[in-house]
């Protein structure tokens, strides 16, 4: 397996992992006709932002073989600072982070935050933060066994008109990526 920088040419299976991941993890949480009508090919806009070049913004790819079976995309935390303040001393967050289910348990969504984890160190992008989908015990355990804990913060996301809870998890500052195997 190798894990390296997202581009254009990765958006279609980048969509194909996402979705396959929402339709295992959250089937049962999230809306059946919500998750039927996942969009199967990415949009324009998502194709440039993995065309744009951002300081504090990056996607990586979980490739096996020729094939991406997963992928992250890093960042700042949208919540707290705005793109022109993020930077050194500001939260970093995991936007997303998903791979196909036949590749769980295997080792890539840990590769792909361990990656993400010391890109965001480098930029003295901590805590790292991430917002679960309350009732998502997968992506919940795996968040855990990697040193994420939830700090209380709650929040909602709407999909298809329903609102769904979120709670936040936090990895500690001082928890470096190198410290997990």
């Amino acid at each position: 397996m190798r894990i390296r920088t997202g581009g254009p040419a990765d958006a279609d299976e980048i969509v194909q992992a996402k979705n396959a991941s929402w339709r295992a993890a959250y089937s049962g949480i999230v809306a059946a006709e919500f998750l039927a009508g996942l969009p199967e090919e990415p949009g324009d806009s998502f194709v440039r932002s993995l065309a744009a070049r951002r300081e504090h913004v990056l996607t990586l790819v979980a490739e096996k073989g020729p094939n991406v079976i997963g992928f992250a995309t890093f960042g700042w935390d949208r919540r707290e600072c705005t793109e022109e303040a993020a930077g050194p001393g500001e939260p970093g967050e995991v936007w997303a982070i998903y791979v196909q289910p036949d590749h769980w348990g295997r080792g890539a969504g840990y590769a792909l935050l361990r990656e993400g984890h010391r890109w965001l160190g480098e930029r003295g992008l901590a805590p790292i933060r991430v917002w679960e989908l309350v009732g998502n015990t997968i992506g919940r355990g795996f968040y855990e066994r990697y040193g994420f804990t939830a700090d209380g913060e709650t929040a909602e996301l709407e999909l298809g008109g329903r609102a769904y809870p979120l709670e936040r998890l936090s990895l500690p500052k001082d928890r470096l990526a190198p410290d997990f195997g």
